[in-house]
């Protein structure tokens, strides 16, 4: 029997009964995140769940969690994928026409040559006109997207197949308090799972991965069969996770046990039903019916697709965890060449600032433009991609905005720039009272340029 100190691990002939005759139950965010899939791979979804329903039990749990955000997640793509105002917005050519005449008659720096300049003018009067039906394209193929969706919403071949699938009674409201009662205390105590909701749920809700928990331990109570558990909440509540670079109280797990169940859920599992029970990521659940269904591949329709479904799934779920875990001093980039999302830290620039007066008439004094030059590469494919980032200095001393343009990749979470750069020792000059770099003794450049004047004029 499992103890809180037996290592997570499952052995081969365990994992293989579990997968002969046990009940493969999902979590609400597996069942939801097919929906983040194309039309053509939630059918295929729909006909994997289907072809698998006589094993398939949900608990009420996830029946009314699913049904209460089904439709805002089948919605999220048309307000997080689908809105084309920054396409529509770009000036790009509005922008090169403006540089351009500033450029022309231009005898001091910054400036171009006329023949490069001419190849530039060449250039953008080939792509002006494309610009235009490009933005048209994009916004038409944008909308038979967001229509797509929502037709979904009204032959939801999914919901369809969850509505036959075998499913749990709910707790009563009795029943319900005494899992909060426990709940309590498994909080304090930080035993999951459900304990990492509680700071950003409120009531019963906080609970409900632990009343999932409960109903699973109920019902395999009565049938005596293992379970399949399939979710992505991949938090430290339900699976092992090193936490100790943000809790030093924290227990250091082997880099072995990372993202497997946690260990005292194992334990009450067995102890309290006498079976066994194993976790699986949707993208390992995948890649697990690939391999027992190879020998039955010319009986099962969907076989073929099974890889192409699990790749999709792996890039999701490499997208969510980057999401999840990625720093404030970092930027997100999703490469132009391969498509994968991946994270630069700022530590991996050199912020070598260059620039200078951008405009000499303002209310509070000369603004100031730095830019620096970076670049780096996917870590998928090794796509260079050249990172240009834009500071502007207004009134001197203060940082007024910023701007990040990505060549070869598009920028997804940007970084704080003010923490990048040092826009020097700024204060009131003693003499003039301009904000500016003053030295030791209180004096702006200019002003101590005219001490020094009077001091030699008076010697």
């Amino acid at each position: 029997m499992r103890t809180i100190y037996t290592p997570t691990t499952i052995d081969k002939e365990t994992e293989y009964q579990l997968w002969e005759s046990g009940i493969i139950v999902f979590d609400t965010c597996a069942l939801l995140d097919f929906y983040y899939m194309t039309r053509e791979y939630q059918e295929i979804m729909a006909d994997i769940l289907e072809y698998l329903s006589d094993r398939i039990w949900l608990p009420a749990q996830v029946i009314y969690e699913y049904n209460k955000n089904r439709e805002s997640v089948m919605l999220k793509p048309i307000s997080e994928k689908y809105q084309d105002k920054d396409i529509q917005n770009n000036h790009f050519v509005d922008d090169l026409k403006e540089f351009i005449m500033q450029w022309e008659k231009q005898y001091y720096h910054p400036y171009l040559t006329t023949e490069k300049l001419n190849t530039i003018k060449t250039s953008l009067a080939i792509i002006e006109p494309e610009i235009a039906p490009i933005k048209t394209i994009i916004s038409k193929e944008y909308q038979e997207r967001k229509q797509e969706i929502r037709e979904i919403m009204d032959n939801d071949e999914l919901a369809e197949v969850v509505k036959i699938l075998q499913h749990g009674d709910p707790f009563s409201f009795s029943e319900i308090k005494e899992i909060i009662n426990e709940g309590t205390i498994r909080y304090a105590n930080q035993i999951g799972p459900g304990y990492m909701d509680a700071s950003d749920k409120d009531g019963i809700r906080k609970y409900g991965d632990l009343i999932i928990w409960k109903e699973i331990l109920r019902y395999v109570g009565q049938v005596k069969k293992g379970v399949i558990f399939i979710t992505n909440d991949v938090k430290g509540d339900w699976v092992i996770a090193d936490e100790t670079d943000k809790n030093k109280r924290a227990e250091k797990p082997t880099p072995e046990e990372i993202g497997r169940p946690r260990r005292e859920l194992l334990a009450e599992f067995e102890e309290q039903t006498g079976q066994k029970i194993w976790f699986y990521k949707t993208t390992d659940f995948i890649k697990k019916l690939e391999e027992l269904y190879e020998p039955h591949q010319t009986e099962i329709d969907f076989y073929g697709k099974l890889g192409v479904v699990r790749d999709v799934l792996a890039r999701m779920e490499r997208d969510r965890h980057i999401r999840e875990n990625h720093s404030t001093d970092s930027m997100l980039i999703r490469c132009d060449e391969c498509g994968e999302l991946f994270e630069i830290g700022k530590n991996q620039f050199c912020f070598e600032w260059e620039g200078g007066v951008e405009d000499y008439d303002r209310g509070m004094g000369e603004e100031y433009k730095h830019e620096a030059q970076e670049y780096c590469n996917c870590p998928y494919c090794d796509n260079q991609i050249d990172i240009k980032l834009q500071v502007w200095e207004y009134p001197v001393g203060a940082f007024n905005m910023q701007n990040i343009e990505v060549e070869g990749g598009e920028l997804e979470e940007p970084i704080d720039l003010s923490k990048c750069i040092d826009l020097g020792d700024y204060d009131t000059c003693e003499r003039c009272g301009e904000h500016a770099i003053v030295n030791d003794i209180g004096l702006c450049e200019s002003c101590q340029e005219d001490f020094d004047r009077f001091v030699e004029s008076d010697d």
